[in-house]
């Protein structure tokens, strides 16, 4: 019940925000982006005192609410009927049956985020691992970690996890960061589209567009941080176009959300610096045209209020790694040039166009040979690729749908904006190439994707990170779709992308409805270790050996393979189990953040045992003894591939 707190928050803030702008979607969209300002500051000021904790989180939110609620009242307190206009929507039954479509896909998504515990890869290393180690230090401050990315990583959608976590005292609606930011994604694609033109229809159809991907489907119901950057970009996108039709009329309170937007991605997932740079250019030139050279004066506004936004990560990241953006990049190309982008963007148009016909996906990886010898261009060059070799997803004859969410492709979606654009350029009855704000962003939305291709390494994971792409071409194809003739078969179409949706839905890999092995006959524990079940049996026998050995403060020897959370969540069922607390630290770390070691509270940190992780990714070998701190750790347990070590 605590969660109601920021939700109740939130609500004033909708209801302010209505105030001003009389329309629910943006007033939606502007609540939300102050509400998350609201989110990061707290967090940031609590952490300074080391004040992240249960009391001090919920005394924060009731300050909140009270102020929020004593500025509706007293400057906004008009008749609600004046304030939240009667609600009234007529819409053709196929438009009804539309939304009550993206309805189930929005309902069976949070169902599924609320019942599986977080499992996926990234959850495991660092997601959620940052946020339990926040919690147990009580802030935000870089710790000693061997695995790095848990510090220099963006955190923003971490922080939002941190309050959930803290006010419901479990990891339950961790996921619903993502699903709560694919539903403001819904919002604001059609939000996008009615800036751009889109009649009713086509605006349903981008919010059915966004709805029905499968990665965004597969992704929604994780601690992944995609969709919340897309969410991020696509209040950018709405605030530019604001801009963009007021010119020289834009009031200050845009401005100041756009950079507040700006700031936010950034702070969410570091490659919102190559889907921002369009966007940006985009505004920028559009303001010169109005304001000449006054135009930096909002242009550094909302330069300093995105800095401010990211400035306390950038200096814990500078005084660790010597640099805001944390460790050196291993994802951006080491050769540049037009026909390695070119090249680029084939090889990531790729990961979408496997099917289940192995053929088809052994044609295309030819095809993209073909090209890339054309091009001049090495496919498997070391040094514009980051992991393995290249390949189409599906290979030669595999038969079915991926259900990996680092995996999924979204080949209808390629299909129909790939469909649109030749709409777009070639049919003459169809003709939006005149319509400036269409084209512009159009254009705008292509560059995101060419920069990305430009800059960052080919990864058979970079279809999830295609998800903001997507996203943003949705209100695009709501546009185009908008123009059509015949209103039926965009319905038809809209119903298609609805049906085929659905295997992603229930069949998702790792948190599947549908199946033996469902998310509702499965155990919580068992669940987290969905991607890599064989860690079961040691991880959770490791913990109850050093429950029997009445040693709760643990050091932590995983080398690069800091799949940690699980054993927190291990630990937390002894402790509700048992009673007793624990305390578990990285110890002997080799990495830029030993420093941190050296600093109070973690230097005073003596462990009686140490659980000790040798697998292939963590590059640490098989030992018997281990020192720290002077003392001898002996090897007592073990049961592959982790020991555990006792204090002699």
């Amino acid at each position: 019940m605590l969660l109601l707190l920021p939700i109740i928050a939130l609500v004033f803030l909708y209801f302010i925000c209505n105030s001003f702008y009389h329309e629910r979607r943006l007033s939606i969209l502007s609540a939300i982006v102050i509400w998350s300002l609201i989110i990061t500051i707290v967090t940031e000021v609590l952490s300074f005192g080391h004040l992240i904790k249960f009391e001090f989180v919920l005394a924060a939110w009731l300050l909140i609410d009270i102020a929020l609620a004593t500025i509706y009242l007293k400057f906004f307190n008009k008749n609600f009927s004046e304030i939240e206009p009667k609600f009234t929507f007529q819409a053709s039954n196929s438009s009804k049956l539309l939304l009550f479509g993206v309805g189930i896909i929005v309902g069976l998504i949070g169902l599924i985020g609320f019942v599986a515990p977080p499992n996926n890869w990234d959850s495991m290393n660092y997601h959620m691992a940052r946020v339990v180690h926040w919690i147990q230090n009580h802030s935000v401050a870089h710790y000693p970690t061997s695995f790095t990315p848990q510090l220099y990583q963006n955190p923003w959608s971490e922080f939002l996890i941190l309050h959930f976590q803290i006010l419901s005292g479990g990891d339950h609606f961790a996921n619903w960061m993502q699903w709560l930011n694919m539903i403001g994604c819904l919002i604001g694609v059609s939000f996008i589209a009615k800036q751009l033109g889109a009649n009713s229809i086509g605006q349903i159809f981008a919010t059915v567009a966004t709805a029905t991907l499968p990665m965004g489907i597969l992704q929604a119901s994780s601690t992944q941080n995609d969709f919340a950057e897309a969410f991020w970009l696509v209040c950018l996108a709405c605030y530019v176009l604001m801009i963009v039709k007021k010119g020289k009329n834009t009031t200050w309170d845009i401005y100041l959300l756009l950079g507040c937007s700006l700031g936010l991605s950034i702070l969410t997932k570091g490659t919102s610096y190559f889907y921002i740079l369009p966007f940006m250019l985009w505004v920028t030139l559009s303001q010169i045209k109005y304001l000449g050279w006054k135009v930096w004066k909002p242009g550094l506004s909302i330069a300093i209020i995105a800095l401010l936004v990211n400035l306390t990560h950038y200096l814990r990241n500078y005084f660790i790694f010597g640099s805001p953006l944390g460790e050196p990049s291993v994802y951006t190309n080491e050769i540049l040039g037009i026909n390695v982008m070119i090249a680029s963007v084939f090889k990531n148009l790729a990961l979408h166009l496997g099917t289940p016909i192995g053929l088809s996906n052994g044609i295309i990886n030819k095809i993209i040979h073909i090209i890339h010898n054309f091009l001049g261009v090495d496919i498997n060059d070391r040094r514009t690729i980051f992991y393995g070799e290249f390949f189409v997803p599906g290979g030669w004859s595999t038969v079915g749908i991926s259900g990996e969410e680092n995996g999924a492709g979204n080949l209808l979606h390629l299909l129909l904006i790939m469909t649109c654009l030749s709409i777009l350029i070639f049919h003459k009855k169809i003709n939006l190439r005149f319509e400036q704000e269409t084209l512009a962003y159009s254009l705008s939305v292509s560059g995101t994707f060419l920069i990305f291709c430009y800059f960052l390494k080919w990864q058979p994971w970079n279809a999830r990170l295609h998800l903001p792409f997507f996203v943003l071409c949705s209100p695009f194809l709501g546009v185009v779709l908008s123009k059509f003739p015949k209103k039926q078969i965009v319905a038809c179409i809209a119903i298609i992308l609805i049906l085929a949706s659905f295997p992603w839905v229930f069949f998702n890999r790792y948190r599947p409805i549908i199946a033996n092995n469902n998310i509702f006959q499965t155990s919580r524990i068992e669940q987290y270790f969905k991607n890599r079940p064989r860690l079961q049996k040691p991880y959770t026998q490791a913990v109850e050996y050093l429950n029997s050995k009445q040693c709760s403060t643990v050091g932590l020897m995983m080398g690069e393979d800091a799949w940690e959370y699980p054993l927190w969540m291990i630990w937390m069922i002894m402790q509700q189990k048992f009673g007793n607390k624990f305390q578990l630290q990285h110890i002997n770390v080799s990495n830029g953040s030993s420093v941190k070691e050296k600093e109070s509270p973690f230097q005073e940190f003596e462990p009686c045992g140490i659980i000790y992780m040798y697998t292939k990714q963590s590059n640490l070998p098989t030992v018997e003894e281990i020192k720290f701190k002077d003392k001898t750790f002996a090897r007592e347990w073990d049961l592959n591939p982790i020991a555990v070590l006792m204090k002699k």
